[in-house]
């Protein structure tokens, strides 16, 4: 099913600088927030939104600038928020991620009130709350689907992990949610977003599972054979 929302992502800039490790630091969040504001948004179609975290110093190389501004068009929802950059970097991970994710529910939050889009509104309420209920955490199934494997129902997953040193992406089967088998597939830096529409499904084909994904993708598709003895025992328990 196509998103309703197409991407989210937070920018930062300080001056006339890209904050670079911070825009590839956060692409994860950004990920995580338009997946969760998918789960509940029903209202017209969104295709970016952009959040840009901006310095005062930013702005003053830009006057024509709004600070605090939010303004939707096309398709397209731009919001300039203003970042104290020293007090971020004073703060610990844990409290810059909290920092971040409390301030982009803040951000929509008003955005929503300002462009008069209540489903927009419901949405970013239900995304805050579950993202911390998960622990910020932005892992998630890109693919999934059940097989029957060796006379077993086994769900087969295709995951997005994100790390500090990029993205990875691995296959895993799972009985009564516990992984039996788990495989990396592929590793990239973070940003890069052809990365997360490359996998399709999943099939099998006697004992291999094969990952479909887009053509130009020169390893896809993918054949894993499985193996009976390389499956943890607890799945024939």
């Amino acid at each position: 099913m196509k998103k309703i929302i197409d991407r989210t992502l937070f920018w930062f800039r300080d001056g006339s600088n890209q904050l670079q490790d911070l825009d590839k630091k956060y692409f994860a969040m950004g990920n995580l927030l338009n997946r969760l504001l998918c789960d509940s948004y029903q209202g017209k179609k969104i295709q970016f939104i952009n959040i840009y975290f901006r310095t005062e110093q930013t702005y003053e190389l830009n006057p024509n600038a709004s600070k605090n501004h939010a303004h939707f068009y096309g398709g397209h929802l731009n919001y300039n928020a203003v970042l104290d950059l020293s007090s971020f970097n004073k703060l610990g991970e844990t409290e810059q991620d909290e920092f971040v994710w409390k301030r982009a529910y803040e951000i929509l939050k008003e955005a929503s009130i300002t462009i008069k889009n209540k489903e927009l509104l419901k949405a970013c309420e239900y995304a805050y709350k579950k993202g911390m209920e998960i622990g910020l955490n932005p892992d998630y199934k890109m693919v999934e689907k059940n097989i029957e494997l060796f006379d077993q129902v086994l769900k087969a997953s295709v995951w997005v992990n994100f790390k500090k040193d990029g993205m990875r992406s691995k296959f895993t089967l799972e009985k009564d949610n516990k992984i039996v088998f788990e495989k990396e597939i592929d590793r990239t830096e973070n940003g890069i977003e052809f990365f997360l529409e490359m996998y399709k499904d999943i099939d099998l084909e006697d004992n291999n599972v094969i990952i479909k994904g887009r053509r130009d993708v020169e390893y896809l598709p993918l054949k894993i054979p499985i193996k009976k003895e390389k499956l943890s025992e607890s799945i024939f328990l």
